[in-house]
């Protein structure tokens, strides 16, 4: 059987342009750095890629929540620390006790000045803001939850008075309000589609955590700033009365013993924001380290698979010039 030049030229094409697309490939992968860059190459590892990445950019987004969620609880956590430092500085008992009798009405008047000033600057405090959002609203958010009239000494949240009875029921509701955040957790709600607490993060905080609402059987008010008034005006009374003002100071020591354990409890959350966010990190470098494993080249073994391709490349080359000039010979004669 004769082998005709036709045929040989046909297969030694075929050969040389699988050479040719072999080296091309390794070439891509050396300057790319990837095991393939169409679906077509590698369906497998495509479909895990975007899996992974897909996973990635999920966490990559609940990182970005609880960044942000953890800027707005260190405000948070500033502010309640001023609220209580304020309340543990700015009203000094032992001051308060000395002052209660052993000095004259002139005294008491210039300490009754500046808790009405404490009055002030809690409630400006109370009302700040992150970015567009009132901190310590629970879940209203767009306006300032504090009112506070100084010549009443009455003090409002969300237009409720806190030392009125009445509205004792409806401002508890209001400290139980939430407002999520989705940090990975799962986001899973229960049969009546309601979002359970323990898959997503709660945001809401409310400033009647921190100054308390209602009132004690002696008609003390539960709420710091309204009870700071209470104080002053009985330190402006002459003669003073002792007993009454020393009952106001004991309930002065458990509200501002509450503002404490409240700043303890938003460092308790920010901590575990702080774990979380490692946890998310961790998560989110594994996936990178997964996504690289898939679809990076080990650059080592591409640039000897390119130079042996180089190589083999080369080599057809050679065969074909000592092939086709005896075949073109043969044709002649």
């Amino acid at each position: 059987m004769r082998i005709s030049t036709g045929s040989i030229m046909q297969r030694y094409n075929r050969n040389l342009s699988k050479a040719i697309g072999n080296l091309d490939s390794s070439r891509i992968k050396v300057l790319t750095n990837r095991n393939f860059n169409t679906i077509a190459e590698d369906p497998a590892a495509a479909a895990k890629s975007f899996k992974l990445r897909r996973e990635y950019n999920q966490t990559a987004d609940h990182v970005k929540n609880i960044e942000d969620t953890i800027s707005l609880f260190d405000n948070l956590a500033a502010g309640a620390l001023d609220v209580s430092t304020m309340l543990t500085q700015d009203v000094n008992e032992d001051v308060l006790r000395a002052v209660n009798g052993a000095t004259g009405a002139e005294a008491r008047e210039a300490y009754a000045k500046s808790l009405r000033g404490v009055q002030e600057t809690i409630v400006l405090s109370l009302n700040a803001k992150y970015g567009d959002r009132y901190l310590y609203g629970g879940a209203s958010t767009k306006e300032a939850p504090f009112a506070f009239d100084p010549e009443t000494n009455k003090l409002t949240y969300r237009g409720l008075d806190v030392n009125d009875p009445a509205n004792q029921a409806q401002l508890e509701q209001m400290m139980g309000e939430t407002l999520y955040v989705d940090l990975g957790f799962g986001l899973n709600e229960d049969a009546g589609q309601t979002l359970l607490p323990n898959t997503a993060f709660n945001t809401a905080a409310s400033g009647l955590s921190i100054l308390g609402f209602g009132q004690h059987a002696d008609g003390a008010s539960k709420n710091v700033v309204v009870l700071l008034g209470q104080m002053a005006d009985e330190l402006e009374k002459d003669p003073l009365d002792l007993q009454k003002f020393n009952g106001l100071l004991d309930h002065f020591n458990v509200s501002k013993n509450d503002a404490a354990d409240y700043v303890s409890e938003l460092g308790t959350r920010s901590q575990f924001l702080e774990d979380t966010k490692k946890i998310l990190t961790d998560q989110q470098d594994t996936l990178n380290e997964q996504i690289i494993d898939v679809e990076d080249v080990d650059m080592v073994a591409a640039i000897s698979e390119y130079v042996w391709q180089q190589y083999a490349y080369n080599a057809a080359l050679k065969v074909g010039t000592s092939i086709l000039s005896p075949s073109f010979i043969d044709f002649m004669s």
